[in-house]
């Protein structure tokens, strides 16, 4: 009942503003296209003023008095001036005709600035970023920001340990995975700004380094909907695809969104392993071929409403889902040890719905609640020697998560801004797997039942302050206290920005910040799953939290280049490595702590630009890099080792009409350190080809990524006894064309997503 008042009351409001009167209309060019910025003046008959107001971004403009007669003049710095008279509520269509200007021997030349320093964070232009480049989305957007990399289908900083990915300033809420695909969905006219914080002040309620991705907010007089779709064919070892359904309404006070993107993914694995396994003083040579595939439907949805209470107050909603159907992996293991099959079928739903408060005095309310359920079979097969293995696992993690929010800001005297808040989080995982043997043998001992309550308490208050046009400061700090079954944690997380400008082409960047990861649920439980007859991972309920901390030293010169001098120090660092079994022939993964591991470095990013045809970005990364453990399975290391990193990004515009535009990236990523294992050098070239038609609103992509199949580590361990090499020779390289098209001006709107970072197996 409390359901069907809430939506009739939406219906009513946004019945009440369409029915409202009020003088509007719409200014297009000769061309029919939509005039931005116009300025409208409304007048008396006695030329009276009485408002004035400027166009939308699609040339909507609305004035809230209605006279029984009045005059409107319409201009713009790029068109005539025109007057119109009327007495009704709506002015129709007006057109106005380019304005022409002759300039003798006068030429303006000017280059927008690729980044700003505001509020102790790096402002990059998403427009500078993407004209002139094939980004036609929020993701490949975020990829030409200068030092953001793609690594393993995970974005990363350079400079930065890690780095969380957020949408106009609230956490993201969904696995990497989940998260990539909203932002491919999102088209890149929709993204205004990208802001890259090394160290995130306490009121994001996310810490460390953080990219904030500043969506557009279309709002418009007259209601109106818009749409986009987009398919695309990808081709790799396997076929997959998917597309996307963008739906949005926008009025005065009430506007909703609703999104469904299907995708099917197809992979390969490819993978050869050489162990030289001593155990009880013998050696053994074993070398086993793994190959296998594994595929996926997924569904994404999202329907969102949100309501304009009054100017600076708003109410938002939105219920998001993602289910994986047809899960299934494959994975044969043959060689000169076992002969083995491993068959995973299973699905994954996540639910979550969010409600969110904002009021105009600076309060900020929020509720939050996801579902995860995620069960999963598995069929594994062994024959080594004369010994035949057969069993069936189940497997189920199941997760009900509550959060809940409240912040407050206060502008004081003399600019300083004060902000403090509350977020609670709780938790409760069941997870568990059952074996069930197919061959007589006995298991019961595997079979595990799990349930843990997590509680997660956090305080903060920050202040923020600009001394002058030069100096500004932001300063935060978090308590929190964290709870996970019989561990309890209390800890305290300082956040500090200080951005001083010498002069308009110099600009200083100090910033410190601390930081938890937490590890996931599923590797907390003493669980034990076999990879092949040779391989398992086995989970430590013995790990603990990581403590993060970060400082770096930026410096900005003409506002397009940037060095970073950054340090990063993480205690009890928590990492997967493989170790050779000393009590039996098995190869175990398994996740540790660290004492610590710590990192120095220097980034340098270089953009540059030859006229408006060759766009291009050169990133250079030098790191000494450290990794400490005592002991790790009886076994000490203290290794250290420098790293390097080379990216280069270049766009040439082939064509201006029609616009056709061509990227070559390349990237280099020199050998680096993993405990006690160390990892091949990679590279690889990407290439694109975009076409852009039909007024903008269409577009066709080409698209090869790796196009040398070069993205393949190789590891290899050789330290203390342990000896093993992993060759990789999987495909990566795909080649992709997309189409997509957009109508009504379809830009898509702002929301939080859900957070699934810790969830699965």
């Amino acid at each position: 009942m409390k359901r069907t008042v809430i939506i009739a009351g939406i219906i009513a409001s946004a019945a009440v503003q369409l029915a409202a009167q009020n003088v509007k209309g719409k200014v297009v060019d000769n061309n029919q296209r939509p005039i931005e910025a116009a300025t409208v003046i409304m007048q008396a008959p006695d030329s009276t003023f009485i408002d004035a107001v400027i166009t939308d971004s699609l040339g909507y403009f609305s004035f809230k008095e209605e006279p029984e007669q009045y005059r409107l003049i319409f201009q713009h710095l790029l068109y005539k001036t025109q007057e119109r008279m009327g007495n009704s509520s709506d002015v129709g269509t007006i057109t106005l005709e380019a304005q022409s200007y002759a300039l003798d021997e006068v030429v303006v030349q000017g280059e927008r600035p690729q980044v700003k320093v505001e509020k102790g964070a790096l402002v990059y232009d998403a427009k500078v970023l993407s004209e002139r480049t094939t980004a036609s989305n929020a993701y490949e957007s975020l990829l030409r920001v200068p030092g953001v990399i793609e690594q393993s289908e995970a974005i990363t900083l350079a400079g930065a340990k890690g780095v969380t990915v957020v949408l106009n300033g609230k956490p993201s809420s969904m696995t990497a995975e989940q998260l990539t695909e909203l932002l491919k969905s999102t088209p890149v006219s929709n993204v205004q700004n990208i802001e890259v914080m090394y160290n995130a002040p306490a009121k994001y309620r996310v810490r460390g380094a953080v990219i904030n991705v500043v969506l557009k907010n279309a709002k418009s007089a007259d209601p109106f909907l818009r749409g986009e779709v987009s398919g695309n064919f990808v081709q790799s070892a396997y076929a997959a695809g998917g597309g996307n359904l963008n739906l949005s309404y926008s009025g005065q006070k009430v506007s909703a969104d609703l999104s469904y993107a299907p995708h099917f993914t197809h992979s390969d694995t490819d993978m050869e392993m050489i162990s030289h396994h001593t155990l009880a003083g013998k050696s053994y040579n074993i070398d086993q071929i793994n190959t296998g595939d594994a595929k996926a439907l997924n569904h994404n949805l999202r329907l969102g409403v949100d309501y304009q209470i009054a100017e600076g107050s708003s109410l938002n909603a939105s219920y998001t889902a993602s289910f994986k159907t047809r899960n299934r992996s494959h994975q044969h293991s043959s060689g000169n040890f076992v002969e083995s099959d491993n068959l995973k079928t299973g699905e994954a739903q996540m639910q979550n719905i969010h409600v969110d408060y904002t009021a105009a005095f600076g309060l900020n309310l929020g509720v939050d609640y996801t579902r995860y359920n995620s069960p999963m079979t598995q069929d594994f097969t062994n024959q080594a020697e004369n010994v035949r293995q057969h069993f069936l696992v189940d497997e189920q993690q199941t997760i009900d998560r509550y959060n809940v929010y409240a912040g407050q800001t206060h502008a004081l005297p003399n600019d300083w801004n004060l902000n403090y808040g509350i977020n609670f989080t709780f938790a409760h995982e069941q997870s568990g797997q059952t074996y069930r043997p197919q061959d007589g043998s006995d298991l019961s001992s595997l079979n595990t039942d799990t349930k843990m309550d997590e509680e997660t308490y956090n305080f903060y208050a920050g202040v923020e302050k600009a001394f002058n046009e030069r100096l500004s400061l932001s300063l935060s700090v978090a308590g929190e206290r964290y709870k996970l079954m019989d561990y309890r944690k209390w800890a305290v997380y300082p956040a500090l920005q200080l951005s001083y400008m010498l002069s308009p082409e110099h600009v200083f960047q100090l910033g410190f910040s601390s930081d938890k990861e937490y590890p996931d649920y599923w590797t907390l439980q003493n669980t034990v799953s076999y990879l092949n007859g040779y391989t398992k991972i086995l989970g430590n309920p013995n790990l603990v939290p990581s403590t993060d901390y970060a400082a770096q030293l930026t410096y900005v010169l003409k506002g397009k280049y940037i060095a970073t001098f950054y340090y990063n120090y993480i205690k009890d660092y928590i990492m997967q490595l493989p170790y050779q079994s000393p009590d039996e022939l098995s190869l175990i993964y398994q996740f540790i702590n660290y004492d610590y591991e710590q990192q120095v470095g220097l980034t340098l990013m270089f953009p540059f630009s030859v006229g408006r045809v060759w766009n291009g970005q050169l990133v250079l990364d030098g790191s000494y890099n450290q990794d400490v453990c005592d002991p790790y399975h009886a076994i000490s290391f203290n290794r250290s080792k420098w790293q390097g990193i080379a990216q280069f990004n270049n766009t040439v515009r082939l064509s201006a009409q029609p616009d056709i535009r061509l990227e070559l990236n390349g990237v280099y990523v020199s050998s680096p350190l993993q405990g006690i294992y160390d990892l091949s050098s990679v590279w690889k070239i990407d290439a694109g080809l975009k076409w852009t038609f039909a007024h903008d609103c269409a577009e066709l992509k080409l698209q090869g990524n790796d196009l040398f199949n070069s993205l393949r580590p190789d590891g290899s361990i050789h330290y203390k006894g342990q000896r093993l090499h992993l060759l990789m020779n999987q495909m990566n390289r795909s080649l992709s064309i997309t189409f997509t098209y957009k109508f009504n001006g379809y830009k898509e709107k702002a929301h939080k997503e859900v957070d699934t970072s810790r969830f699965g197996y």
